[in-house]
């Protein structure tokens, strides 16, 4: 199938973790009905399955923690958390809004975005008008 770019935006937390785990609660209700097909009943029955490791959800789905580390060092599984100056790399700014994320994860096609290995994705803290932090930004790239 190859790999498939995924992006999500939710509310923000001071947590990017319970954020992901909530994001990802929602994501599996949305889908709840193709994995109940298949017997699996709530999110870490689908974890514990090992389906998502045969069959991936090109979604949020297939990340499960955040991290901080370098660039490039997140593993298959993680999250990393993009802050710093690597914000002003990706985005041109210390605090992008939504319609600059937006449009540089558009742009994230032409490879040069991360993350660059698949299975692993990123957040960043989204900013409104005024400056103040609003949303965060979960994106990744799921391979099979």
């Amino acid at each position: 199938m190859g790999a498939s770019r995924w992006s999500y935006f939710t509310p923000f937390r001071q947590s990017e973790q319970e954020a992901l785990d909530d994001l990802r609660e929602a994501e599996f209700a949305r889908d709840a009905e193709y994995y109940r097909e298949g017997g699996i009943e709530t999110l870490h029955a689908l974890v514990a399955s090992g389906w998502l490791v045969e069959e991936p959800a090109h979604s949020v789905l297939d990340v499960e923690r955040v991290v901080r580390c370098e660039e490039d060092m997140e593993e298959p599984g993680d999250v990393r958390v993009v802050e710093g100056t690597e914000v002003v790399e990706l985005f041109g700014t210390a605090q992008p809004g939504r319609e600059v994320v937006e449009q540089s994860l558009k742009r994230a096609g032409d490879g040069w975005f991360p993350p660059f290995d698949r299975g692993s994705g990123c957040c960043t803290i989204v900013h409104d008008a005024e400056g103040r932090p609003a949303e965060l930004c979960f994106w990744g790239c799921t391979g099979d």
